[in-house]
């Protein structure tokens, strides 16, 4: 088998930049375009009561989504194509994935309509749909590509890079409406024309690494037939499996509630322009990516535990900052608190993008080890599958909270996107403490002892 060189490396990496562009969409932006977010907004009121039918769409299509993870896993992980497992999905899948994600924002009726609440919630369920058949395969395939623990958080350090760098893309769609609008054009439009250039970068770098990587170069082809039933509870069965898993999912219920509403923080809660928000996003990827290195030498030094535990600690600190926003400001004003949280959330950002992602493809490696058998796909959707069936409550229950207090409009307001800093600060806490019985020593020398 080949060795991964390093310029292969990266071509596999760009289908994280497409995650980037093409999930960032959905995330930031989809309930700021749906659900008003000040008075003086153009935006048209697609429907009624938009904070809860927003939630019901999202919860629906996020059930959904939690669903399909285990059967594409297990789909992917016994395909017998002459291509490979993983690339094949990865191919047909990358088009439909981002024209799914772009639709979503061009509802057919110009007004308040339910036939613009059906359109959304069947195109959010399809864009789930394809992005599970795209990312389950392709997260799998990154997995197995890289054996050797040193080198796979590498692997990860160049997915989060160009995963970080595409979402500081897409938050750039804030000043690029500004801008836009200057120009005489129409705030809905200032909003789809971004959207349109991010979902065609997104296809593009995510057809990168389908026709890029010959999956058979690098990989040993291996029979392997599972059922769906018995593959879960074969990777449930290792405790350290079920710890970092209940501990990712507890802290991505935060992640959720903060990447939601982080927009409002800055134009509602510190009463900052649209500028802003780029300015922020701009601070804590430029400094996150200073630190990539840092990280890649603490990981190697003091192993993958500390960091995590160190990165939950200054989320709590800083998601309780932001609940207690006004003390904040009366001391240091609104600019320097932006400001703040950007060079604050730099490091552990860049901490959770690689560490998590590195210590499940070390479970999997680990699982192969022991049992012989390659089960990369069904550890991944394991994982999204519990994460994303939590996710579906937490989508309801934010952009409910978001419209707390709110008129008949369901427009966001103060105390509801307060409230969900609280509820994001009071679950990474959660995650804390999950995560301290971890024992990150025995995968790795397992895995080293093999290698060698």
């Amino acid at each position: 088998m080949k060795t991964l060189t390093n310029g292969k490396i990266v071509a596999l990496c760009m289908g994280d930049f497409s995650r980037g562009m093409i999930n960032g969409i959905v995330t930031t932006y989809l309930l700021t375009f749906f659900i008003p977010t000040n008075a003086n907004t153009t935006l048209p009121q697609f429907f009624l009561n938009a904070a809860l039918v927003m939630a019901i769409i999202r919860g629906i299509g996020t059930v959904v989504d939690a669903i399909t993870d285990p059967w594409v896993a297990n789909l992917t992980d016994n395909c017998k194509h002459k291509l490979g497992r993983r690339i094949p999905f990865m191919r047909w899948s990358a088009v439909p994935y981002g024209l799914c994600c772009l639709m979503i924002f061009f509802p057919p009726v110009n007004g308040t309509s339910m036939i613009n609440a059906v359109w959304v919630g069947v195109l959010l369920v399809l864009y789930y749909l394809f992005s599970t058949l795209y990312n389950i395969p392709y997260s799998a395939l990154q997995a197995e590509i890289v054996a050797e623990p040193k080198r796979r958080v590498f692997l990860y350090t160049i997915n989060s890079l160009l995963y970080v760098i595409s979402n500081a893309l897409v938050f750039c769609t804030s000043m690029t409406k500004g801008m836009l609008m200057g120009a005489g054009i129409p705030e809905i439009w200032a909003l789809r024309i971004p959207f349109i250039v991010c979902c065609t970068a997104g296809i593009i770098t995510a057809l990168v690494p389908a026709f890029a990587i010959c999956e058979q170069d690098y990989i040993a082809p291996k029979s392997y037939s599972q059922p769906l039933g018995e593959a879960l509870k074969a990777i449930f069965s290792y405790k350290n499996f079920t710890i970092i898993t209940i501990g990712y999912l507890v802290m991505w219920v935060a992640f959720t509630f903060f990447n939601t509403a982080q927009v409002y923080y800055i134009t509602n809660l510190l009463a900052l322009p649209d500028l802003w928000v780029t300015i922020v996003t701009v601070i804590s990827i430029g400094v996150g990516v200073c630190t990539y290195p840092l990280v890649n030498l603490l990981a190697r030094k003091i192993g993958k535990k500390p960091l995590l535990l160190g990165a939950c600690t200054v989320y709590v600190l800083l998601y309780g900052a932001i609940y207690n926003y006004k003390l904040v400001i009366s001391l240091i004003g609104g600019p320097a608190f932006a400001i703040l949280i950007g060079f604050c959330i730099a490091m552990p950002i860049a901490i959770t993008n690689i560490i998590p992602a590195s210590m499940f493809a070390d479970l999997a490696q680990y699982d192969t080890i022991l049992t012989g058998k390659n089960r990369a796909g069904m550890f991944l959707a394991a994982r999204n599958f519990a994460n994303k069936l939590c996710q579906s409550i937490v989508v309801i229950a934010c952009a409910l909270l978001l419209g707390k207090g709110a008129d008949g409009t369901g427009a966001a307001t103060s105390e509801g996107i307060q409230a969900t800093a609280l509820v994001a600060c009071v679950f990474v806490a959660c995650a804390l403490g999950i995560y301290f019985f971890y024992n990150d020593k025995e995968i790795t020398d397992a895995i080293k002892a093999h290698n060698k």
